[in-house]
């Protein structure tokens, strides 16, 4: 396959170094390519189609949020955080704020990317089971194995040349796609005419406040990601990640756009189907069977791209950040722990995939990237930004208390979503401590 073939003529000789952050020579061009490797998945593909599908514009917010994410990622953070010469976030803010705050930013990481390796495999099967006629389980496995041959083939070095790849390959895959549902459409404003404007023209069509927690999610959930901000470290300097973060700002919401037009042609037809059925039957219904098998295989591309570096980036927190200080000795071999960890993560997330099969994938990464940010967003805003203005023992309860007020609103069946109590929770605390901080100083 193309995707293992580059990944194999990247992994000649793999360093530490180069599986994890690509040397640290990444052109713009391949910073961006990680982060939209990352990003541009089955959720943005699959999952938005299938949300399209069911509700319309709505569908959106992966990639636009994704876009401003990135966007906010290039102009304010990306020369700081590749200045500083680290590896993880949890690097960063262990050196700001101390080991306790550093920890659970990395558990919370750790937590919301595995959901987000979950949306993966849920995406990675719809595209499996559309031409493979097995239950779930020997689908989840077979998944799980075209993740691993890619991703022991060369890690993040490997990664960062497909990702590049798979972003030009899906633009011209989702614009065919969009060019043969025009020409059998016939009339551009049929689906305007056939479907009601709400919910399928509105980007609040399924609810205001779960609108408003998607874009919030992934802009607060790209900032706070190891896989993303590991693309920004792997730079070859701080202009160069900068410049790939913007790069990926820019092209991340038009593909979101070309989706919905998928997902909204076959609504306005008159097509009944499973909603994560969506993209899989346009493929195959719509283009001769060579042509199909070949665009078939450019989506499921995209989505293995996206759970290997999702995996990867959960596997160098867990190595770097917690099983390496545990160890007494020096005797560990790091990239053989890295590739044991990505092992574990990917096993897991099939196992949670074949109970929640059912679901829509873009509700998962909503949460994930919600858990992602809830505890971390605002210490590492503050240390990225104002560095020194909140102490150590007040970012550590702002962390703790994002991330649990996150976890446990649920039970408490107030209507408002949990990011947003997770974050305003860990919003205050970092106010009251950055004031109590200024106000000691001027005593001083």
């Amino acid at each position: 396959m193309f995707f293992v073939h580059l990944g194999a003529k990247s992994s000649s000789h793999t360093k530490h170094e180069d599986y994890s952050l690509a040397g640290r020579k990444s052109s713009a061009t391949l910073v961006s390519g990680i982060l939209l490797g990352a990003l541009v998945g089955g959720a943005s593909t699959v999952g938005t189609v299938q949300m399209a599908y069911a509700y319309g514009l709505s569908a959106w917010w992966f990639t636009l949020g994704g876009g401003i994410g990135c966007l906010v990622l290039g102009l304010f953070f990306a020369v700081p955080l590749r200045s500083s010469g680290l590896e993880t976030i949890t690097q960063f803010l262990a050196e700001k704020y101390g080991h306790p705050t550093a920890k659970v930013s990395m558990w919370a990481s750790v937590m919301g990317t595995f959901i987000s390796v979950v949306a993966q495999f849920l995406a990675g099967a719809a595209m499996l089971r559309s031409i493979i006629p097995a239950n779930d389980w020997i689908i989840m496995f077979l998944f799980s194995l075209i993740i691993l041959a890619f991703i022991f083939l060369g890690g993040l070095k490997s990664y960062s040349k497909i990702g590049v790849y798979k972003i030009a390959l899906l633009y011209g895959i989702l614009l065919l796609c969009f060019l043969v549902s025009l020409k059998a459409l016939g009339d551009f404003g049929q689906i305007w005419r056939t479907l009601p404007r709400r919910p399928f023209f509105s980007l609040f069509g399924n609810g205001v406040g779960k609108g408003l927690n998607a874009g919030v999610s992934l802009v607060v959930g790209v900032l706070c990601t190891q896989i993303y901000i590991q693309a920004i470290y792997s730079s070859s300097s701080p202009k160069t990640a900068k410049k790939g973060a913007l790069i990926a700002a820019l092209l991340m919401p038009p593909l979101g756009l070309l989706g919905i037009w998928i997902g909204l042609y076959l609504r306005s037809s008159g097509i009944n189907i499973q909603p994560s059925e969506a993209l899989p039957y346009f493929i195959h219904n719509y283009f001769h069977p060579a042509l199909a098998g070949a665009i078939w295989a450019g989506i499921l591309i995209t989505v293995v791209g996206t759970a290997a570096g999702l995996a990867l980036g959960m596997a160098t927190n867990i190595v770097s950040d917690f099983i390496i200080p545990l160890q007494s000795s020096k005797t560990y071999n790091t990239l053989s722990l890295n590739r044991i960890t990505v092992l574990v993560v990917i096993l897991g997330a099939a196992l949670i995939a074949v109970v929640g099969k059912s679901s829509m994938i873009l509700e998962w990464s909503y949460l994930s990237m919600g858990l992602r940010g809830a505890g971390t967003f605002f210490p590492l805003v503050i240390g990225i930004l104002k560095p020194g203005m909140l102490p150590s023992s007040w970012a550590f309860a702002s962390s703790i208390l994002g991330l649990s007020t996150t976890l446990l609103w649920p039970l408490t069946n107030l209507p408002l979503k949990p990011l947003f109590a997770g974050l305003g929770a860990s919003a205050l605390i970092t106010l009251v401590g950055s004031i109590s901080n200024v106000v000691k100083k001027k005593r001083w």
